[in-house]
């Protein structure tokens, strides 16, 4: 048993592992200021909050659907802290030591903003003095006063990189009725590898154009095309630590998943070593792909199961699993056990999964 404990050990050092797409979105694309109806079709849900509470006795549909899924910043999140040349040339970081990596910043002297735009045209004016920057930390509020600095542009800058959104493309993990979870885990900042937080966001269609092979250290990539502002099929509720979650428009539903095989959650007990399936929808019909199970583990939050991929067809396809396939559900014996999470960098063909109970938690 120390043996095996210590070639775990070693082989998890040796090979590290990727969460995929870290957003997991491989393909960043322009995306726009969310506003709740984006498209050409309003979907509006506003007293529905999303609950899995208890899914054991319900039917859910595996779906493997890849979707554009876009999020917008609970605020402005700061993606780090800089300097700043002023017109005198001399050099300093006006937030230094008051705002950091992962602050959201809501409001400029008390008004509220939740762009980049908006945040510029704050700083625009005439501005004599110091500022009141509202800002969360670890979902507090908080105010520091700083002082833009005057640069040779004539403009007053921070000295901050800061975004508002994020975009990309994920996989759909289960359907119950029109409500989905996908990814598997959070959506995080790809520059600061933190979870974003956001106040909803929306799921729009996409067209898998190419995808770009796994090697050994060097995870491929799903490609498609996004059709922001058009093809708009599900509003994002919230971003959690192991998925997303929210409602497809009840139309898209009852037309793409009319048809669609429906079955039970697996409890984390019945998944077992061994055989299992990789459901995914890549070309829009639905194909199964052989994995095999190497371990399970029921005392983590996320990397509950080890798998390699056993399907050639997959395996010519993508290299085993690439980014862009987080939240591809699982299923064996018949029940949905969990959603791909991870690659192993030195193996492709290999990666973690999350069971699906610990998605809906």
């Amino acid at each position: 048993m120390e043996e095996s404990k210590t070639s775990s050990r070693y082989r998890s050092l040796l090979i590290g592992f990727l969460i995929l797409d870290l957003i997991a979105f491989t393909l960043l694309a322009v995306a726009y200021f969310w506003n709740g109806d984006i498209g050409d079709q309003e979907i509006r849900y506003e007293d529905a909050e999303l609950v899995f509470d208890d899914l054991s006795g319900q039917k859910v549909i595996p779906s493997g659907e890849p979707v554009g899924i876009y999020l917008k910043t609970d605020g402005v999140m700061v993606v780090d802290c800089g300097e700043v040349e002023t017109a005198q040339g001399e050099i300093c970081s006006p937030c230094n030591g008051l705002i950091q990596t992962g602050d959201y910043i809501t409001a400029v002297n008390g008004t509220a903003i939740s762009t980049k735009k908006e945040l510029m045209q704050a700083l625009s004016g005439n501005i004599t003095g110091a500022v009141r920057l509202t800002f969360l930390r670890d979902g507090k509020s908080q105010v520091a006063e700083v002082t833009p600095v005057k640069t040779n542009k004539n403009s007053y800058m921070l000295g901050l990189w800061v975004k508002d959104d994020i975009s990309g493309i994920g996989t759909v993990t289960f359907l119950c009725g029109n409500q989905f979870m996908a990814l598997g885990h959070s959506v995080s900042d790809n520059d600061t590898g933190l979870k974003i937080s956001s106040t909803g966001g929306g799921i729009y269609t996409t067209h898998i154009t190419k995808i770009n092979r796994s090697f050994v250290s060097m995870p491929g990539q799903l490609q498609g095309t996004i059709l922001y502002k058009k093809d708009l099929i599900g509003i994002v509720e919230g971003n959690y630590d192991n998925g997303i979650g929210g409602y497809l428009d009840e139309e898209y539903v009852a037309k793409h998943y009319k048809a669609a095989e429906a079955m039970y959650i697996a409890d984390p007990d019945e998944v077992q070593t061994g055989e299992a399936y990789i459901y995914s929808r890549l070309d829009g019909d639905l194909k199964k792909y052989k994995i095999n199970i190497l371990a399970v583990h029921t005392d983590t939050a996320n990397k509950n199961m080890e798998f390699k991929v056993e399907d050639e067809d997959l395996i010519a396809l993508t290299g085993g699993v690439c980014q862009g396939m987080s939240g591809s559900p699982i299923v064996q014996n018949g029940k949905l056990i969990g959603a791909v999470t991870h690659v192993l960098v030195d193996d492709p063909t290999e990666g973690y999964a999350v069971f699906i109970e610990n998605m809906i938690k």
